[in-house]
């Protein structure tokens, strides 16, 4: 049994929002991070897809460099979680900068 926290707006429009874990959030987190305006975030990845292009033919032959990516791949997989983890928190708080009200929980 999953709970919702049910939103009104002051126009009446109903918004349900899960609380725990957001699966969509931890799937799509680098798009949310996008068009939320998460420019350092947006900054870091390039730069490190930049250093990644830059290294050209080396990348095969250093081991060093198979070792870094799997330790970005392992930050990556945190933020994913990070992402997962509040990312119903951070849709309860815009929803509630944006004038809406919470009204009841509901459990279904």
């Amino acid at each position: 049994m999953s709970t919702h926290m049910l939103f009104k707006s002051p126009n009446g429009e109903l918004v349900r929002v899960k609380t725990g874990f957001s699966w969509q959030a931890f799937f799509v987190g680098s798009l949310r991070a996008a068009i939320r305006r998460t420019w350092l975030v947006i900054g870091l990845l390039a730069a490190g897809y930049f250093m990644v292009a830059w290294m050209g033919r080396s990348f095969a032959t250093s081991s060093r460099v198979v070792a870094l990516l799997l330790a970005l791949l392992g930050v990556y997989f945190c933020y994913m979680v990070f992402c997962g983890v509040y990312g119903n928190r951070w849709l309860v708080a815009s929803l509630l900068r944006r004038g809406f009200r919470q009204t009841t929980a509901d459990k279904r």
